[in-house]
């Protein structure tokens, strides 16, 4: 089976604390996964290293068979890895619906525009739904 992401002993060590050890995860193409624990258990650091934010002090990380366990931030951006922070105030008075379009808007490439033909707004509503029912 072909992995979207997967680790092979993945560890870090802050000095003499070993905060992930050699942890092994394989991520199927077209699942939700998540991560859970309690506070203090490595989650944060987990996505930091598949992230790129730190460097593991062993294993590897692999996107889509790729090794990727060197490549910079920016590098796993441009392959498609995306990390975003907790921010729940961006858009504190829009609506649900409001901030999934302003998203969708982003992801097919749509900047500001004075005038937006129906077919793409009906496209654009298309898409906000399908993502609020998935939800």
């Amino acid at each position: 089976m072909n992995y979207l992401l997967e680790t092979v002993d993945l560890s870090i060590a802050f000095g003499e604390q070993t905060v992930i050890n050699k942890v092994s995860l394989r991520i199927p193409k077209q699942r939700f996964t998540s991560i859970i624990g309690p506070n203090g258990a490595g989650k944060t650091t987990l996505f930091n290293l598949l992230s790129g934010q730190l460097t593991p002090s062993q294993g590897k990380i692999k996107y889509k068979g790729q090794d990727i366990t060197h490549l910079p931030p920016a590098a796993r951006t441009r392959l498609g890895i995306g990390r975003s922070f907790q921010l729940t105030n961006l858009f504190p008075k829009l609506t649900v619906r409001e901030n999934i379009r302003l998203a969708v808007q982003a992801a097919q490439g749509v900047r500001f525009r004075l005038w937006i033909s129906q077919a793409d707004q009906m496209r654009q509503a298309e898409e906000v739904e399908r993502l609020l029912h998935l939800v």
